[in-house]
């Protein structure tokens, strides 16, 4: 703007591309309105002026071009040469105006054809992905925030028929992906458990998969809602068991204390804590998070009839800003393929032959916008907001253990209508029952050894720093598992994966949600239902 300004105003006509910085300026201009009315909508003041600055130089751009453009066409028809520096002006400022009236649009036209192609070669790209891959299960037609938004889930079963439908008594499983995982993450663990005679299903949450984005920065309760929603209409009438894996166990448990609790019969959880920043961080024994753990909040606790304070965990918040302006910043480039060449290590997926539909869902022009709009940008709303179910029960054994993180345990009355004499998960059934829970609904918790074995050089590390951290996650992780065993109901298993999986004869990794789902489901059904589900049989 003031290159554009100052040269309208020099006696030489050095602003030649008039036309150039008229059409930069009008899009300029285009472009501060919506950002201006995007922030509006959504009551953020601050950003929205913070646009509206952009309104006067982009507006100047355009005025002084354009005026610019009429006085040299007055010019021309007086027959005054193009250019005509003036005596008084150096050499240097000479060459300056020109080069900038030339470089300046140059760049343009190279920067709109090079985003310009790569527009056109990531609509190609999602054109082909939709020609090759064909959305599996239905499109469920969801509405929240009141009433106020609609849009439509992916649910997507297997094994589930009419026949399943019709009699209404056989539990399905109903699974949760990690955060930034779509479906495809959990087919080959669906395809398992339906084999040994369960149906399954796999429900995307908004902006991943084929699900519809929803509404901006997402509320986890609306969402656990909008899962039932889903479940409901299209319909799934039986019995359900939650399979949760990482996030989607926080998910599973936030369903517990605001969905429809009554029809879960079981909750697996699969490698799930419930802040892992902030476990991390007070693993790391860091002094500004312990003196914050200090730190006393006054809040009401559900199943109480007066306020309660509770220790609530208070953490550097550098690490869920710098994530939050990464998915941002992807969310940003993705109409332009940057973001294709991401994802791509899945060394060992199973099913094989769905890996190429799984690496497309990673690709579109949604992925990371729902990424950004789940972590909602502090990465700590879901943990929050489960945080308001913790009983004064559960919270008072978890304070006696000395543990910083708090969690609600699972209704009571929950897991009464489960029946399964040759269950591993009513080891506890008829004993004292625990004072932090008094639910008994089957809870089964599954974690990979590999991030309990603080054996540094089985973990690759060298460095003696790295190698202390690692120690210190390691014990932590595993008291994790063990505090969630304990309170979230009396009828919980741990079962850990330490060694030799048969599915491959390879050593448990992380990865084994979808690298051993054949594994992992064969575990699943036998811990619940007694029950080997290759044959069907005890």
């Amino acid at each position: 703007a003031l290159f554009v300004i100052s040269a309208y105003r020099a006696t030489s006509r050095y602003l030649y591309w008039t036309i150039v910085w008229m059409i930069y300026g009008a899009i300029m201009f285009l472009f501060s309105l919506l950002v201006t009315g995007g922030y509006g909508s959504i009551g953020d003041g601050s950003a929205a002026a913070w646009a509206i600055f952009w309104l006067i130089p982009s507006a100047s751009i355009f005025f002084y071009a354009a005026k610019a453009r009429r006085g040299y066409a007055v010019d021309r028809m007086m027959g005054i040469p193009e250019y005509r520096p003036r005596l008084a002006e150096s050499r240097g400022a000479v060459l300056f105006y020109v080069a900038m009236d030339n470089v300046f649009p140059w760049l343009t036209w190279i920067a709109c054809l090079f985003f310009g192609l790569l527009v056109v070669i990531q609509a190609l790209c999602l054109a082909n992905d939709h020609r090759a891959y064909d959305r599996p299960g239905a499109l469920v037609p969801i509405q929240t925030n009141g009433g106020e938004d609609w849009y439509k889930l992916h649910v997507w079963c297997v094994g589930y028929d009419a026949d399943t439908q019709a009699k209404g008594k056989a539990p399905v499983f109903v699974l949760l992906t990690d955060f930034g995982m779509p479906s495809t993450s959990m087919m080959g663990l669906a395809q398992g458990i339906a084999n040994s005679g369960h149906p399954a299903c796999i429900v995307d949450r908004p902006g991943y998969g084929w699900s519809e984005p929803g509404y901006w920065d997402q509320n986890p309760s609306d969402v656990v809602k909008s899962i039932n929603q889903a479940l409901t209409k299209y319909p799934i009438n039986n019995p359900i068991v939650l399979v949760g894996w990482g996030d989607g166990g926080v998910w599973s448990q936030l369903y517990m204390q605001e969905a429809d609790y009554t029809r879960v019969v079981g909750v697996v959880l699969l490698d799930t804590y419930p802040n892992l920043e902030i476990l991390q961080t007070y693993a790391l024994n860091r002094t500004t998070t312990l003196q914050n753990l200090r730190q006393l909040r006054s809040v009401s606790l559900s199943g109480t009839t007066k306020a309660n304070t509770i220790p609530e965990v208070h953490f550097d918040k550098t690490l869920e800003e710098s994530a939050s302006r990464m998915f941002s910043n992807w969310r940003a480039v993705s109409p332009i393929a940057l973001h294709r060449a991401r994802n791509n290590k899945w060394t060992g997926f199973e099913p094989e032959d769905a890996l190429g539909m799984h690496r497309s869902l990673f690709r579109n022009n949604l992925y990371y916008q729902a990424k950004y709009f789940e972590y909602g940008g502090t990465g700590a709303k879901l943990y929050q907001i489960l945080l308001g179910h913790v009983v004064s029960a559960t919270d008072a054994v978890l304070v006696y253990h000395h543990w910083p993180l708090r969690w609600p345990s699972f209704r009571e009355g929950s897991g009464s209508a489960f029946s399964s004499p040759k269950s591993a998960l009513n080891r506890r059934a008829g004993g004292v029952p625990l004072p932090a829970s008094n639910s008994k609904l089957p809870v089964l918790l599954i974690a990979s050894g590999k991030q309990f074995d603080s054996n540094c050089r089985a973990q690759g590390i060298t460095d003696s720093e790295e190698c202390t951290k690692w120690q210190a996650f390691a014990w932590f992780f595993y008291r994790q598992q063990i505090e969630y065993q304990q309170t979230l109901s009396q009828n919980a298993a741990f079962l850990l994966c330490t060694s030799a999986v048969s599915e491959d004869d390879k050593l448990c990794d992380t990865d084994f949600v979808w690298t051993r789902p054949n594994w992992l489901a064969a575990a699943i059904v036998k811990q619940l239902f007694g029950q080997s589900p290759a044959t069907g049989t005890k």
